[in-house]
């Protein structure tokens, strides 16, 4: 995941700092020294005990101010970390309730407001990237419906045009999460940001879904105040995440349309199946079926003087029989489907089943050997 990535190098950081402090500590108190790792917390506390112990018995010369001053940065770190551990866990239940939703679309149009609930950010705006411009998609503004539609309507008239030097377009092409401050300031910055957003501060971060760059983020608040690497950290977390949900969202909808479109053909093959089993007993019973709609080509009727039916009894179907008639009077796949009132795919079907069973490449090749079954030339 890109936060481990980014947590990696702190924890290596911590990991050292860590291991010195627990060799003096050992050194101080005359322990042997122990390695530390995950499981060496109560070790760790020992030395901590210990270590307050003695100098609380030496506290006259100077060392209680000390204690105090390291306990209390280390309360201000642990509260650090905390409320790091929270935020980004906030945001990752917010797109933990976004991949419920199965519309890539709806997901898309949700997510500012999801990233406002879940995050100290109150202000959102989200862009998809394409023919050179930022085009707005969603905003959250604060809670503010009405505004936050007139700000999507303003962008929506007039995208943002990705060009150099604009920080976006640094952005999008090296695929990282920034601070932007001073921006109304900043000539490197899309001022109608400035202006429509409301803001002197933002964080940004591209959406990368399936190693495509697809779109932006930004992210900010209202109050003059200068966003932390927090903030930044907890946007990419968001924009991460939600990448691999629409991603997820797009495959499961590209498999329920596949899923339709074979259950369509299946449908279809049974009734084709159907018609087949039927044929057995026209025959036993000599019924004749109707007769097609289709008329015989004129030519055919004139010149040959034999029924194409009689000709190609047991070998097509009625359907396949109309299908081919119809080629040898040169109409295409469309003018088929209209004569026949089928789709174009049950043409291209019955056209392939025609070629198999007359043994033929091509549809010329079986318009030549239709014609001279009946006794005529190809033209």
């Amino acid at each position: 995941m890109v936060m481990d990535q980014l947590e990696r190098p702190l924890r290596k950081a911590l990991q050292d700092r860590l291991a010195a402090a627990t060799a003096e500590a050992q050194r101080l108190l005359g322990v042997d020294g122990q390695p530390v790792g995950a499981d060496e917390i109560t070790h760790l506390r020992g030395l901590i005990d210990g270590l307050s112990e003695v100098m609380g018995r030496e506290g006259g010369d100077g060392l209680g101010p000390l204690v105090a001053e390291q306990q209390a940065a280390l309360a201000r770190l642990h509260d650090r970390f905390r409320a790091r551990f929270e935020a980004l866990e906030g945001v990752r239940r917010a797109v933990g309730e976004l991949r419920a939703i199965t519309s890539p679309a709806d997901m898309l149009s949700r997510a500012p407001a999801a990233l406002a609930g879940a995050s100290r950010f109150d202000r959102v705006l989200l862009g998809l990237s394409g023919d050179g411009h930022l085009v707005a998609e969603a905003v959250h503004f604060g809670g503010e419906r009405a505004e936050a539609a007139q700000v999507l309507a303003a962008f929506a008239a007039s995208p943002i045009r990705l060009e150099h030097p604009l920080i976006e377009t640094e952005l999008l092409r090296r695929r990282r999460a920034t601070i932007v401050d001073g921006a109304n300031l900043n000539p490197r910055v899309e001022q109608r940001l400035v202006e429509l957003m409301g803001w002197t501060s933002y964080a940004a971060a591209p959406l990368v879904v399936a190693g495509q760059v697809m779109g932006m983020v930004h992210a900010g608040r209202g109050a003059p105040e200068r966003l932390d690497v927090l903030d930044r950290d907890v946007l990419w977390e968001f924009t991460s995440l939600l990448a691999q949900a629409y991603e997820s969202a797009s495959l499961r909808r590209t498999l329920r349309h596949e899923r339709e479109q074979t259950r369509e053909f299946m449908d279809w093959l049974g009734g084709r199946t159907s018609e087949l089993m039927d044929a057995p007993i026209r025959l036993a019973t000599m019924l004749r079926p109707p007769e097609p709609a289709v008329p015989i080509p004129a030519v055919a009727t004139a010149r040959a003087g034999r029924d194409d039916r009689i000709v190609f009894e047991g070998l097509l179907t009625r359907r396949e029989l109309d299908v081919l008639r119809l080629l040898a009077e040169g109409r295409s796949n469309r003018r088929i489907a209209e004569a026949l009132v089928i789709s174009e795919g049950t043409v291209k079907f019955h056209v392939n089943s025609i070629l198999r069973k007359l043994r033929v490449a091509n549809r010329a090749e079986a318009v030549s050997r239709y014609l001279r079954l009946l006794g005529m030339r190809a033209p």
